[in-house]
């Protein structure tokens, strides 16, 4: 009667394990089929492209240091940001207020900058338009709910790769001109590309920095769409932290996230033959990783050198020219001089950024005070206004500034 007994377990647990075997091989073939879809169909998003053409378009910037470009929906003008590193995605109450048709699911989580797991929806846009009538041919959005972190950050639709590699971009920021051209147009590019540092497929396996101070050198992924200079790991940091000067800084990312950033400044690094004396470096404890963002890449003119090979992008090159002009009005600003910024939310204008022991905090100011009035009113503290930067400016530009900021609902009044 036991060895039946036994037997049976044993033919259950057989069962079991050839179902276990059978569902997860099914669930990758499902995850490889439809990547593969996915990616079929990102590769066609070029194909009413015209063989040749070439579009010089204003060098646009948003009060957070990302470049975007114009285009439409339809009838519908649209900003996007433009990402290295990201798929596209929107707002999903943009996409559907667009007619957005619902293509799928992202066959597998993606984890954001922030450590949130998601399966993203994905829809498709018709009649999209980039510059002046280059079309795209139905791209795909990841659609982003308020639950995500990313949310707030989307202001603009975004352009990620899958789009950005169906053209070349050469960003003039010497001339506030961007340039748009095919990317199988191989002479196009060496002519633009005249007296630039190629980094070889450094759109896809990275830059390789070298720390003059360590004499160690590491691999840097170029992420557009990163508001920051070089972020750095902890490794590096641990190694950088005794030679440099350091600022800790509180970022307010949502009501829920507070996230403590350090940087050192004047940190002199090397990429090929290309040597920046005095570059800022910021390592997040809940962002340890390697990434250059927009804070370093604006020191240079720079060319998105994708190249299109047999139906898919053979060659994702990296074009470096260090730029003549220092600084421009509308170039990258971590932290206003006061040592705070703000931000709107839902309660109104808060304070999102602190630099601990900078001239805020050390009168008083903290993250999250809800700010009333800055000047009695000589900067106007709506949502626009914020979103332009014309706050931001505001508070660089003075000498003096008199809050009126709202805690724990008390009124306070202070002078930085």
């Amino acid at each position: 009667m036991k060895r039946i007994v036994r037997k049976k377990v044993k033919m259950m647990l057989l069962s079991v394990i050839v179902i276990g075997i059978v569902g997860g091989l099914s669930y990758f073939i499902y995850g490889v089929a439809q990547m593969y879809k996915i990616n079929t169909w990102q590769n066609a998003i070029g194909k009413e492209l015209p063989n040749k053409f070439k579009e010089m378009l204003p060098l646009k910037r948003d009060t957070k240091g990302w470049f975007y470009i114009t285009g439409k929906v339809g009838t519908h003008k649209r900003d996007f940001i433009l990402d290295t590193q990201a798929r596209s995605m929107a707002r999903i109450e943009y996409l559907q207020s667009l007619h957005a048709s619902h293509w799928g699911t992202y066959p597998r989580a993606v984890k954001n900058l922030y450590g949130q797991q998601e399966k993203y929806a994905l829809y498709t846009l018709d009649n999209v338009v980039i510059a002046d009538g280059l079309p795209l041919y139905k791209p795909l959005f990841s659609g982003i709910t308020q639950t995500n972190a990313l949310y707030d950050l989307l202001e603009k639709d975004l352009l990620g790769k899958d789009i950005l590699q169906h053209f070349v971009w050469k960003f003039s920021l010497d001339h506030d001109e961007l340039i748009l051209f095919s990317n199988s147009d191989a002479d196009m590019l060496r002519e633009e590309a005249c007296n630039y540092t190629k980094i070889e497929n450094g759109l896809d396996e990275g830059i390789p920095l070298l720390f003059e101070s360590v004499k160690e050198s590491y691999k840097y992924h170029f992420d557009l769409g990163y508001e920051g200079y070089i972020s750095i790991n902890k490794e590096l940091y641990e190694k950088l932290k005794k030679k440099y000067p350091q600022k800790e800084y509180l970022v307010k990312r949502n009501e829920n996230l507070v996230d403590t950033t350090f940087m050192l400044t004047n940190v002199p690094i090397r990429i090929n033959d290309l040597f920046v004396p005095d570059c800022k470096v910021t390592y997040r404890p809940r962002f340890d990783t390697n990434l250059l963002g927009v804070g370093f890449i604006e020191r240079f003119n720079f060319i998105l050198g994708y190249q299109k090979g047999d139906k898919i992008v053979a060659k994702e090159d990296l074009y470096l020219q260090p730029r003549k002009t220092t600084s421009k009005s509308n170039d990258f600003v971590y932290c206003p001089s006061k040592g705070f910024d703000v931000e709107y939310s839902e309660d109104g204008a808060v304070v999102s950024f602190l630099e601990i022991n900078g001239e805020a905090s050390r009168k008083g100011l903290k993250i999250g005070d809800k700010v009333l009035e800055i000047n009695h009113g000589a900067v106007c503290l709506s949502a626009d206004s914020i979103k332009l930067g014309k706050v931001t400016l505001h508070i660089n530009n003075c000498n003096e500034l008199e809050l009126k900021i709202k805690r724990n609902n008390k009124t306070v009044y202070m002078n930085i």
